[in-house]
C-alpha cells in the first residue's frame, strides 16, 4: 500500500511529543537557519519539522528522548550562555561532534542538530549555495551553453 505507515511496536506507549518540546526544536531548527545562513522563513516548515520528527519516533522511539534530551540541554545551556553563545556552541564545538555521542551535548549535536541541518539542506537550505539541484528537489537541467543550475568551479 502507498499509504502505509510503519511504526515501531514501542511507539505505541509512548506520550505525544509535547509543545514545549516542539517549540524549543522548533527553535532549533530556526537558529540552524540563522547560523548557517540557509533559511529564509523557518515558519514555512514548521509542520514539516513536525512531520519529521514524529516519523523519526514512529520509526526509532528513542527520538522521543532525543528531543525532550535536546530541550533540556538547551534549556540549560541558554541559562547559563546565553542564547546567542549556546547556539554557537551547539553548532561550533568539535567534541560534540566526535561519536559516540556520550555527553547530553553530544547527543543534542549528533542525533538532533545534525539531522535537522541535512533535514533543512534537503528542504531547499542548499539554494542559498548557489545548488539549483540537489537530491530530491530538481531546478533545472544542466543544458550546454546555459547557465548551470549549480554552483561551477569557476564560481
Amino acid at each position: 500500500m502507498y499509504q502505509q505507515q510503519v511504526r515501531h511496536p514501542l511507539t505505541q506507549s509512548l506520550d505525544s511529543l509535547d509543545g514545549e518540546t516542539f517549540e524549543a526544536m522548533f527553535e532549533l531548527f530556526r537558529q540552524i537557519g540563522i547560523f548557517w545562513r540557509n533559511l529564509d522563513d523557518a515558519e514555512a516548515y514548521r509542520s514539516r519539522l513536525y512531520a519529521f520528527m514524529q516519523n523519526r519516533i514512529n520509526l526509532r522511539p528513542i527520538y522521543h528522548q532525543y528531543y525532550q534530551l535536546a530541550r533540556q540541554t538547551l534549556d540549560q545551556l541558554i541559562a547559563e550562555q546565553g542564547q546567542e553563545q549556546a547556539y554557537r556552541l551547539l553548532f561550533t564545538d568539535a567534541q560534540a561532534n566526535q561519536p559516540p555521542a556520550e555527553t547530553p551535548l553530544a547527543v543534542t549535536r549528533q542525533k538532533v542538530s545534525n539531522e535537522f541541518v541535512t533535514f533543512q539542506l534537503a528542504q531547499g537550505g542548499f539554494r542559498v549555495f548557489g545548488a539549483d539541484n540537489y537530491p530530491g528537489f530538481i531546478g533545472g537541467a544542466n543544458i550546454p551553453g546555459q547557465p548551470a543550475p549549480y554552483r561551477t568551479a569557476e564560481e
